[in-house]
């Protein structure tokens, strides 16, 4: 299928998640009234999610009053599995750490994902790269604190940060880190926190998460997401022929743009301008999660919005194909949580 910009009801296989009763996931629960892609605080948005998922948790089928022990490694605390807002999630009672077992080391670029909700808004909680052996001025390189001044510290003191009046208190706050080489951003909700082009994190094979909390004020964190490989569009498609991402995002059960979505869309439309000799096929898959009709159906509205999207930039609507493949071509397992993030992407392709 050629689109033709006259065409009202374009179809476009865009960042496919499906939906069920039990599949809310960060990607796809924002606020279709959050603001649009490259408009207002987000104009200057630039986080990328890593084009593979080594590690993601769903606590959907965990047992509550339980530590999800199958998913996460227990280091220390009390914490606990609970029921909130129609969702099971993570709950710290006392000062708490579990740790992240990643298959291998993590490379140069790579990033990490959270929704974490504190106690206190000084209440912390740390993400580091190894385990943390003594007190924080002597841990060895940069660390990640969520607190009033969330950010990137090293040695208790704070290098770059952002002060934030209730810190990451009172409501859920999407947690997002991205390391390219030395060069390292934080994001929390549409705030950048942190820029950091001199980073020196530690990394290995596991992330340390340590969450400050107590009975009476306890700590909730839910869908953790660590990923790896930051390509480029332009490089992957010279490279390989094709790009895959999971960096295009809608509101819950809807055709919506999330403005988290301005890095990618704007990545496409300078492309799509700087080389007018490309012409494109867009992929949407999906995992194997929900209904595949009622998915496809869902695929299919969103595509137009985002070519909407591509053609309000100026992109010219006949150089694009699109290719919905629904869960028909999966590249994980749809049995973990990991695989099942992985299958919920974009892949973009030269065309023949």
């Amino acid at each position: 299928m050629r689109f033709d910009r006259h065409i009202p009801a374009l179809l476009f296989a865009a960042a496919l998640i499906p939906l069920s009763a039990g599949n809310a996931l960060a990607q796809d629960e924002g606020d279709e009234n959050a603001g649009a892609p490259g408009e207002g605080v987000w104009r200057n948005y630039d986080f990328v999610p890593g084009s593979t998922v080594w590690f993601a948790t769903d606590f959907t089928d965990e047992p509550v009053g339980r530590f999800p022990a199958s998913q996460l490694e227990f280091v220390k605390g009390n914490m606990q599995i609970v029921e909130m807002e129609g969702e099971k999630v993570l709950e710290a009672s006392t000062n708490s750490t579990f740790r992240v077992m990643l298959p291998e080391a993590l490379p140069e670029d790579f990033t990490v994902e959270l929704i974490l909700k504190t106690g206190t808004p000084n209440m912390a909680t740390y993400v580091t790269f190894t385990p943390r052996e003594a007190g924080w001025n002597r841990f060895e390189g940069h660390y990640l604190a969520l607190n009033r001044y969330p950010g990137i510290y090293a040695g208790g003191q704070d290098v770059a940060t952002m002060a934030l009046s209730r810190g990451l208190a009172d409501e859920w706050h999407d947690v997002k880190f991205q390391q390219d080489g030395t060069y390292a951003i934080a994001y929390v909700g549409s705030d950048r926190v942190s820029n950091l082009p001199n980073a020196n994190f530690v990394t290995g094979t596991t992330i340390d998460i340590d969450l400050a909390a107590n009975a009476r004020f306890p700590t909730y964190i839910k869908d953790i997401v660590v990923s790896v490989g930051l390509d480029k569009l332009y490089d992957a498609l010279m490279e390989s022929g094709e790009f895959t991402t999971r960096g295009i995002l809608f509101a819950f059960d809807s055709d919506a743009l999330l403005p988290e979505s301005t890095p990618v869309l704007r990545d496409m439309v300078s492309t799509l301008e700087n080389h007018p000799e490309l012409a494109i096929v867009i992929e949407g898959h999906t995992d194997s999660v929900g209904d595949d009709a009622y998915n496809l159906d869902l695929s299919e509205r969103r595509a137009g919005s985002v070519v909407a999207y591509l053609v309000e930039n100026g992109i010219d609507a006949g150089r694009l194909l699109a290719d919905g493949k629904g869960e028909s071509e999966p590249v994980a397992d749809n049995a973990t949580p990991e695989g099942r993030q992985q299958n919920r992407r974009v892949v973009v392709r030269l065309q023949e």
